[in-house]
């Protein structure tokens, strides 16, 4: 199944499928303005927000039904943001389209199904199953967050165990995925690349897109660094499209 993969900047990303829905990632800005057109064309909508940080948030995703009302949506969430907006006064107003979603949670629907992952920061990861059997990852904030200049040598030894874990139960049930967008965040230091490294040297991918990387694209497009034997990899600016 063809896909276009819309990049919208830092960790957001559109993906329209061929099978008709669109997927919507961790929208929290679209300085380049393309998503508003992408939207308006499609029917059936899925939203998704891997955690609650600003830079992978924004409550405008709640007023979209009523902007584009030929589209149907969901809207499908980590638990930890859902218990924040729940604890918030007066309470965010929610739709109720809503999936609230733990570490190891499957949803389905008759277009796609869902598996929550684990993250080594806060909320989850989602591996999205379309109905062509085509799987599309989206890693929000799971990383291995390697800060070797600055962390002990017990820490680092722990923050890369909690790391693996998650990576051999993505392995576990998906050994190999068409698509996934993976932080390759430079502010990291010497040690950046190293969780894509591991991520694609263990999980056979076919399409890979960095994202996180706080606009420092020369960087995190430095293939050559984690790059695995096979498998293509895209250099994506705000507002560039590709299609796979």
């Amino acid at each position: 199944m063809s896909m276009e993969i819309c990049y919208l900047g830092h960790s957001g990303f559109a993906v329209e499928c061929g099978n008709g829905c669109t997927l919507v990632f961790d929208f929290y800005n679209d300085t380049s303005g393309v998503l508003p057109t992408v939207l308006a064309r499609s029917q059936q909508i899925y939203v998704f927000v891997s955690h609650s940080h600003p830079d992978h948030f924004n409550h405008r995703i709640f007023a979209w039904p009523s902007s584009y009302p030929s589209a149907q949506f969901s809207f499908i969430i980590a638990n930890e943001l859902n218990r924040k907006l729940k604890r918030k006064q007066p309470p965010t107003p929610l739709p109720s389209s809503l999936i609230a979603m733990h570490r190891g949670d499957k949803w389905c629907d008759n277009a796609l199904s869902i598996t929550a992952f684990g993250s080594t920061d806060i909320g989850v990861s989602f591996m999205v199953t379309l109905s062509d059997r085509s799987h599309i990852f989206h890693a929000g904030d799971l990383n291995n967050w390697h800060w070797s200049e600055e962390s002990t040598p017990q820490e680092i030894k722990a923050a890369e165990g909690n790391y693996l874990a998650i990576l051999r139960d993505i392995k576990a049930a998906f050994p190999a995925i068409d698509l996934a967008m993976f932080p390759v965040d430079p502010r990291i230091g010497g040690d950046f690349p190293l969780g894509a490294r591991q991520f694609v040297h263990a999980i056979a991918t076919k399409h890979f897109i960095p994202m996180h990387q706080w606009g420092d694209f020369e960087k995190s497009c430095r293939f050559s660094l984690y790059r695995a034997h096979e498998g293509s990899y895209h250099c994506m600016l705000p507002g560039e499209s590709i299609t796979i």
